[in-house]
This record gives structure tokens, C-alpha cells and sequence, in this order.
């Protein structure tokens, strides 16, 4: 505007003194100053560049932490552009922190006048799968009077994975064979109390794990390498059946269940157990000793991150067809009432299975008022829109799930 106002000033400017002093060149100075605007205009609009934009970031990402995201934009031919300003969408559950992080078009970092990047970063709010993009950006003519959009319909993927709750005590899982004392601080393998067997020393082992009779016959410090005993894996049954997922955005019924599925499953591995995910889209598991458990976890918290509930069939006809074996440990996780799942859940106890039902109250969340699919025999833990996993970064439900696995 102040560009504008300076050119139409300096043409009247032109005019009055040319009609003062009867110049003719300065009217044809005025002209020329007149006509430039619009010169200006159809050069850029007749040399638009073309342009490309490649963004990098990981496919996967972390719930609540900072994930970077670099966007690389590449002219194309066309006119040279001294700077350029850009726009990289991105969903509100996605809000861009740090330096850029400002509303509307953002300048690149770098720009050389045919290639440059803008480095950003987003903080993944709520799990999830997210597409960034697409990108658009704004260049000028060459007086920098005129604006020239262009969008790229150019999105890239995200998966964002749910973060367990903090855990402030790792007994649930399983005992050791010397007790739950043996427990505190020991979750992983290597310092528990049973006898796993003897490797070479290494940096960091305490001394007192020497394996003297061995490093003697060798001539190299050997320890003894301890794991721990467990009583049984956790099956996890997600209830995801359509019409069940009551409140909005991450105050709601399905999110709270995912993370509080997160946090057990965690917690059950960070302690040697073994954990299997039933929800109606199938069953995942993880065997601590068994293949490759890093991948298997994280094909588990993908497809925590990917439930919907939007499932027709019920969550006792995926657990039956699981054929899971006698002398189980259930943790049903459900914010619905089915009778169904209830006359399952009976049946199991009566052969010896134990089981675990967290309800999420519907009417805490702005549904209706449920019955729970509480079972004799069983435990319940009722979970509320109170126990926010959010909140004081999630310690009234990490309360809640201590006091209830004890």
C-alpha cells in the first residue's frame, strides 16, 4: 500500500509541475510512472515460476513431543524471486512451535533465489494419523506491489503414537520369585534375581556381578546375567464398537482408553511380561523373547494410534474368536455396556481367568448413563473425565491404575 501511495503521489507530482511549467517530458514521465504498476503486474504474472516442494519429517511420531519437519521449495524457471513467503498447513492437532510458529505466510529460512528450505517444528497434541500440506506460497512482481498465490496439493502422512503415562510404580506384571520387593527399580533384564546366565563384562556392570570361576578360566571379567520369573502375560481388549466413543477431541472416552492401553502395555513390557492388544480391527502381541519385540511394539501403538471406534461387531466376539488360552489375564478396557462382553467375561473367570474391567463412565463424558459390564469374580476400575491422563501430566489416572493393579 505505502508503495502504491508513493508511485500515485510522484505521477500527480509529475503533473501538476509539468501543467505549471509547460514541461511536455514530464508528462510523459508521469505516464511512464503510471504505466509501471501495471508492467510490473503482467511481467509476473506472464513469468510465474513453477514450483516444487519436498517435505521431510518422520512417518511416525511421539505424542506430546517436539517433531521436526523441513520443507524444501524449489524454483522451477520463471521469473527470479528475491524472497518468497510460504504457508505449510497443518491440522490443529499439529500446532507448530518455535521459531515460525507465527499465523498466516512465513518467510524460508534460506533462499538463494531458486532453492530454499523452512524448518519448522509440530507438537503433536493428541494421537492420531495426520496429513501436513498442502503447501502454498506467495511471491511478487518485481516492485513487490502485487501478490501471486500458488497452492501445491503436494500432503505428506504423520502417525502420531500415544504416550504411556508416567509411571510412578512398575509393579503391576508379574512377581519375581523372591517377592515384590525384589521388583523396585529392576525392569530390565539383567537385574532382576533368577539366573539368566554368564556373558562378558561390560562397561558400566557392577563388580559385584563378577563371575569369578569363569573369568579365571577364560582371563576375561565375566558376570552373571539375571532375569526375572512372571506369573502372566496381559491380554488388553480395547472395546472399539461404533457409538461408544462419547466427549470431543481428546476428552473422550476412546482416548482415554487408548492411553490408559498405552500405559499398561508399557509398564507390563518394562517389567518382562508379555502384552496381546484385541480390539475389532484384530490382535497384536508382543513377546519380550519372542522375534522381534521392538517391531511388534510398534505395530501395537500403530494401531492404537489408527483405532476408530467405528466397529459393528462386538469386542466378546473378537476376544472368543481369539481362542486365548485358559488361565489368562484380562484387562477389558470399554466404555459401553454389553451384555455380551459380560457373559464372556463370566465365562472366562469360571476357568480360571483373571480379569480386569476399567469402565469409562459415559455420563462424565456427556453421554449417557451406562451400565458397567462388571463381573463376580473380577475387578472394576471406573475412570472419569476427571482422571484426565492430561492433566498434571496424567497422575490422578496413574493413581487410579496403581491403586487398582495392587
Amino acid at each position: 500500500d505505502k508503495k502504491v501511495f508513493v508511485i500515485v503521489v510522484a505521477a500527480l507530482f509529475l503533473v501538476i509541475v509539468a501543467i505549471l511549467l509547460d514541461l511536455q517530458y514530464l508528462y510523459l514521465m508521469a505516464a511512464a510512472l503510471a504505466v509501471l504498476p501495471f508492467a510490473s503486474y503482467l511481467l509476473a504474472f506472464r513469468l510465474r515460476a513453477p514450483f516444487k516442494t519436498v517435505r521431510d519429517h518422520p512417518t511416525t511420531a511421539q505424542e506430546g513431543r517436539l517433531t521436526p519437519v523441513t520443507l524444501t521449495v524449489t524454483a522451477e524457471g520463471g521469473l527470479p524471486q528475491a524472497s518468497l513467503l510460504v504457508t505449510d498447513a497443518a491440522p490443529a492437532e499439529l500446532p507448530v512451535r518455535g521459531e515460525g510458529s507465527g499465523e498466516g505466510p512465513q518467510p524460508l529460512d534460506s533462499w538463494d533465489g531458486r532453492t530454499g528450505e523452512r524448518r519448522y517444528q509440530v507438537e503433536p497434541t493428541k494421537r492420531g494419523v495426520y496429513r501436513l500440506g498442502p503447501t502454498r506460497i506467495h511471491t511478487t512482481d518485481p516492485l513487490g506491489l502485487f501478490a501471486f498465490p500458488v497452492t501445491l496439493p503436494d500432503t505428506t502422512e504423520i502417525v502420531v503414537h500415544p504416550t504411556p503415562v508416567p509411571a510412578r510404580n512398575t509393579t503391576f506384571g508379574g512377581e519375581g520369585i523372591y517377592g515384590v520387593r525384589e521388583r523396585d527399580g529392576k525392569t530390565r533384564r539383567g537385574d532382576g534375581m533368577d539366573f539368566h546366565g554368564v556373558r562378558e563384562y561390560r562397561y558400566g556392570d557392577a563388580l559385584r556381578r563378577v563371575h569369578w570361576p569363569t573369568t579365571a578360566r577364560t582371563g576375561q571379567l565375566a558376570v552373571i546375567e539375571f532375569e526375572r520369573a512372571f506369573e502372566r502375560d496381559l491380554i488388553i481388549g480395547l472395546d472399539a464398537t461404533q457409538g461408544t466413543d462419547y466427549g470431543q477431541g481428546r476428552e473422550s472416552t476412546l482416548e482415554y482408553a487408548v492411553k490408559v492401553a498405552a500405559t499398561l502395555t508399557d509398564r507390563t513390557l518394562a517389567a518382562g511380561g508379555g502384552v496381546t492388544l484385541v480390539t475389532q480391527a484384530g490382535s497384536v502381541s508382543v513377546r519380550p523373547r519372542e522375534g522381534d519385540p521392538a517391531a511388534a511394539r510398534f505395530q501395537l501403538f500403530d494401531r492404537l494410534a489408527r483405532l476408530r471406534a467405528d466397529a459393528e461387531q462386538s469386542l466378546a466376539d473378537m476376544l472368543q474368536a481369539s481362542r486365548l488360552p485358559a488361565g489368562s489375564q484380562f484387562a477389558i478396557l470399554t466404555a459401553g455396556g454389553d451384555p455380551h462382553l459380560t457373559a464372556f467375561l463370566s465365562e472366562r473367570i469360571q476357568h480360571g481367568d483373571s480379569v480386569w474391567v476399567i469402565f469409562f463412565e459415559p455420563g462424565s463424558f456427556g453421554g449417557p448413563r451406562v451400565m458397567s459390564p462388571a463381573v463376580a469374580g473380577g475387578r472394576l476400575t471406573v475412570v472419569e473425565r476427571d482422571h484426565s491422563p492430561w492433566r498434571e501430566g496424567g497422575k490422578s489416572l496413574e493413581y487410579l491404575l496403581r491403586d487398582s493393579a495392587g
